[in-house]
Protein backbone atom coordinates (compact mmCIF):
# COMPACT_ATOMS: atom_id res chain seq x y z
CA UNK A 1 0.00 0.00 0.00
CA UNK A 2 1.44 3.34 -0.99
CA UNK A 3 1.37 6.23 1.47
CA UNK A 4 -1.02 9.10 0.83
CA UNK A 5 0.43 12.57 0.62
CA UNK A 6 -1.97 15.37 1.36
CA UNK A 7 -1.28 18.75 -0.19
CA UNK A 8 -1.34 21.88 1.93
CA UNK A 9 -3.82 24.42 0.53
CA UNK A 10 -3.25 28.09 1.39
CA UNK A 11 -5.43 30.63 -0.37
CA UNK A 12 -6.35 28.21 -3.13
CA UNK A 13 -2.70 27.40 -3.86
CA UNK A 14 -1.71 23.77 -3.41
CA UNK A 15 1.70 23.32 -1.79
CA UNK A 16 3.76 20.18 -1.58
CA UNK A 17 3.80 18.31 1.75
CA UNK A 18 7.57 18.64 1.84
CA UNK A 19 7.16 22.35 2.63
CA UNK A 20 5.21 21.41 5.74
CA UNK A 21 7.95 18.94 6.70
CA UNK A 22 10.56 21.65 6.20
CA UNK A 23 8.64 24.00 8.51
CA UNK A 24 8.38 21.30 11.18
CA UNK A 25 12.10 20.56 10.83
CA UNK A 26 12.96 24.23 11.17
CA UNK A 27 10.75 24.56 14.24
CA UNK A 28 12.38 21.51 15.82
CA UNK A 29 15.89 22.75 15.07
CA UNK A 30 15.14 26.23 16.44
CA UNK A 31 13.63 24.76 19.60
CA UNK A 32 16.71 22.58 20.14
CA UNK A 33 19.17 25.47 19.81
CA UNK A 34 18.93 26.72 23.44
CA UNK A 35 19.45 23.20 24.78
CA UNK A 36 22.42 22.60 22.51
CA UNK A 37 23.97 25.94 23.40
CA UNK A 38 23.66 25.11 27.09
CA UNK A 39 25.68 21.92 26.62
CA UNK A 40 28.10 23.80 24.33
CA UNK A 41 27.35 21.72 21.27
CA UNK A 42 28.90 24.24 18.88
CA UNK A 43 32.37 24.21 20.44
CA UNK A 44 32.84 20.64 19.24
CA UNK A 45 32.92 21.79 15.62
CA UNK A 46 35.18 24.08 13.62
CA UNK A 47 32.22 25.70 11.89
CA UNK A 48 29.16 25.95 14.19
CA UNK A 49 26.90 27.22 11.42
CA UNK A 50 27.55 24.11 9.32
CA UNK A 51 26.92 21.94 12.39
CA UNK A 52 23.54 23.60 13.00
CA UNK A 53 22.64 23.30 9.33
CA UNK A 54 23.51 19.59 9.35
CA UNK A 55 21.34 19.16 12.43
CA UNK A 56 18.43 20.77 10.56
CA UNK A 57 19.01 18.53 7.54
CA UNK A 58 19.09 15.45 9.78
CA UNK A 59 15.83 16.41 11.48
CA UNK A 60 14.24 17.22 8.12
CA UNK A 61 15.25 13.85 6.68
CA UNK A 62 13.95 12.02 9.74
CA UNK A 63 10.58 13.79 9.53
CA UNK A 64 10.36 13.10 5.80
CA UNK A 65 11.16 9.41 6.19
CA UNK A 66 8.74 8.88 9.07
CA UNK A 67 5.84 10.79 7.51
Amino acid sequence: MTPRYYDLVIGGVMLSPILLYACFGLAAAVSLRPILRRIRYTRLFVSPSIAEFSLYVSIFCLITLLA
